[in-house]
């Protein structure tokens, strides 16, 4: 296993968006430029609610400036969200071509407010001018600017920004052409991408990294393949140490930072990052595909995961395969057409809450050679759509590196993964079957709420809750998933910790937010 350091290596490029390089090696937010008008583009709305035209940068007659068309305008004013909270410096409102063409057109007097993202109904002042005679008017030409310390003009944060006309002229109109806004402090977002190759195909391991963030700021990081045109794959777990997801054996890896925050004045700081990687490979090449495409949703269907392996002299070879997308009840394994059988030539286990099947194949089966394996089993499919990919491993690298670096396997074509459930939708909640009836917690027992989830896109909350006959909850245990078998275990214990009497206890299945669909009810014993 080897590795590299982006602060080591010179190979990798590095591409930025509003994010700068500092001394000591990191990466942060750019800091705002002093001529980026952060109002453009944002929206502005009148005192009616209506959108206006004042953040769109052009001034033109009509289509770009707003007119009031009566030389009623006391009160009258313009609201701008800036999206966010802002270290604003300096308000300018550009007059409207109108205003150009009859400069009478222009503002009397204003007023010039900020309020924070989270308290819009608290303004405070910027600037103003109860007298003005200029038709630019500039918070820092004209010295309006309110908010200032003993020696200069400083920022006041806020995510909107109001202004209001405050005197008017009985025989003339106002034209507004564009409100500008501008600020200080760091960029509120940007991305950083290191891109490397490497001299051989290499099986990527770990990626590890150092971030400093705080409250109101946050980074993530993302990686693939150079040549991979799919969306890029967060590393997980986010404790900054994450496995590569991308596809494998590959000659590069793309890692994307993307920085963000929400307080002018903080920036997160991508202080190192280290990839491992293996150029002994599993395999030379893996490819996979599914068979049947078309299944019945809510039944068991038989399905074929074939992969197709490449082996060379100097790979590890391939003991341990992972399907990622489904939970398989594996019947047989076929390598060339030679069927293996559990527990004398292979050994698994599926996770329905993974969504997931690992299989280990014992020492002497290991594919060490050019082979087509073939899982079998059955898997239920309860969605309208799945993707199932897979992972090959091998213990001896495991052993060798401390952990396993699981080579990601490669589509055979374009869908080959893809498995589409066709049929009406079943019940979105089965029965709820008990794994025993009565259980004891005294003699360490645990009772299995068994239950099937149906026709569940986005994942939420699917709770088990206990009440004793007097309607009080003893104990609720929630899981988060979407369509899929669930199996929910209570040890006989309350929210204390505490084993309960013996005795009748009523227990309720809900899918959170799914309405009386969603729900089952029934009864369990505790006993001696």
């Amino acid at each position: 296993m080897a590795d590299w350091l982006w602060n080591e290596d010179d190979a990798a490029l590095l591409i930025t968006d509003h994010v700068r390089l500092t001394s000591d090696v990191g990466l942060e937010l750019d800091s705002l430029p002093p001529d980026r008008n952060v109002a453009l583009g944002e929206v502005a709305k009148n005192d009616f609610g209506q959108r206006v035209p004042l953040t769109d940068g052009e001034i033109s007659l009509v289509a770009s400036e707003w007119i009031s068309n009566t030389p009623n305008v006391f009160g009258r004013y313009f609201t701008i969200d800036l999206g966010r909270n802002r270290a604003i410096t300096r308000v300018r409102m550009r007059p409207g071509q109108t205003a150009l063409n009859q400069p009478e057109y222009y503002v009397r007097g204003y007023r010039v407010e900020a309020a924070l993202a989270n308290e819009v109904d608290i303004w405070r002042l910027l600037a103003e001018e109860r007298n003005n005679f200029n038709l630019l008017i500039d918070t820092e030409l004209d010295s309006t600017w309110r908010v200032l310390s003993e020696k200069e003009t400083v920022s006041r944060v806020g995510q909107h920004v109001r202004f209001t006309i405050t005197r008017q002229d009985r025989s003339n109109w106002v034209a507004l052409g564009d409100i500008e806004v501008y600020a200080e402090g760091f960029e509120h977002e940007g991305s950083a991408v290191l891109k490397w190759s490497f001299e051989e195909p290499v099986n990527v391991g770990r990626v590890r990294w150092q971030a400093e963030v705080s409250d109101e700021t946050a980074f993530m990081l993302y990686a693939k393949d150079r040549d991979d045109t799919r969306d890029w794959i967060t590393l997980y777990p986010m404790d900054q140490n994450g496995l590569f997801g991308g596809a494998e054996p590959n000659i590069g890896i793309e890692i994307l930072g993307e920085f963000t925050t929400a307080n002018p004045f903080a920036t997160p700081r991508w202080q190192q990052l280290e990839v491992e990687y293996d150029r002994t490979l599993v395999a030379a090449s893996a490819i996979g595909s599914v068979l049947p495409n078309l299944v019945d949703k809510g039944k068991n269907t038989e399905v074929t995961y074939s992969i197709e392996v490449e082996v060379n002299d100097g790979n590890y070879g391939i003991d341990r395969i992972v399907l990622d997308g489904a939970a398989m009840d594996v019947e047989h394994i076929l390598i060339d057409g030679v069927s293996f059988e559990e527990g004398r030539d292979f050994s698994f286990s599926s996770s329905d809450e993974e969504a997931q099947t690992e299989i280990y194949l014992k020492p002497f089966n290991t594919v060490d050679r050019d082979a087509v394996v073939q899982i079998v089993g059955q898997v239920l499919f309860l969605n309208e759509s799945y993707e199932i990919g897979f992972r090959v491993g091998n213990s001896l690298q495991e052993t060798s590196d401390g952990y396993l670096n699981w080579q990601n396997g490669l589509k055979k074509t374009a869908g080959s993964w893809s498995v589409k459930a066709d049929g009406q939708p079943g019940q979105l909640l089965s029965t709820v079957e008990l794994s025993q009836r009565p259980f004891s917690p005294y003699e360490k027992d645990v009772l299995e709420f068994s239950f099937v989830v149906s026709n569940l896109n986005n994942p939420t909350d699917v709770v088990l809750s206990l009440y004793d006959l007097s309607g009080n909850r003893v104990r609720s245990v929630r899981q988060n998933g979407s369509a899929r078998k669930y199996t929910i275990r209570w040890d006989g214990k309350s929210e204390g910790g505490q084993t309960v009497d013996p005795g009748l206890y009523l227990y309720e299945v809900e899918v959170r937010g799914s309405g009386d669909k969603g729900r089952r009810r029934g009864t369990c014993v505790v006993a001696y």
